[in-house]
């Protein structure tokens, strides 16, 4: 199904965070995704695969997804930089075709924000 894929980038993030953070991973409070319209990752797809995730890992279940979308830029030899509408692949300024795609193909962890510890002692 469509949604493994997205399954797979999720639980891959997490990985990466525990690897990356393991003294404090299950603090995660918000995990921030970088996502070009081109990246081949929709995120309402993202999404449901975050809350799956979260089902089956409670220690995230506080945790928040923001998905944030990048628009697709392109960069035209006339040096003019165009943001694509539509799927038009054609320069803003002078109007001829192009396919330098400068950005809209990334997918990537932007920011990752964590809880104090205090938060969670017992009073």
């Amino acid at each position: 199904s469509k949604l493994m894929h997205e399954i797979y980038l999720i639980r891959n993030t997490f990985e990466r965070i525990e690897e990356e953070f393991p003294e404090k991973s299950d603090r995660v409070s918000e995990i921030h995704l970088k996502v070009g319209l081109l990246s081949n990752v929709q995120p309402i797809l993202i999404t449901n695969a975050f809350k799956a995730f979260v089902m089956e890992f409670p220690q995230y279940y506080n945790t928040k997804l923001v998905v944030d979308t990048l628009p697709v830029i392109i960069s035209c030899k006339c040096g003019a930089e165009t943001i694509v509408k539509m799927n038009r692949f054609v320069c803003g300024s002078c109007c001829a075709p192009c396919k330098n795609i400068i950005q809209g193909e990334e997918l990537y962890i932007n920011e990752i924000k964590f809880n104090n510890k205090n938060e969670y002692d017992e009073t």
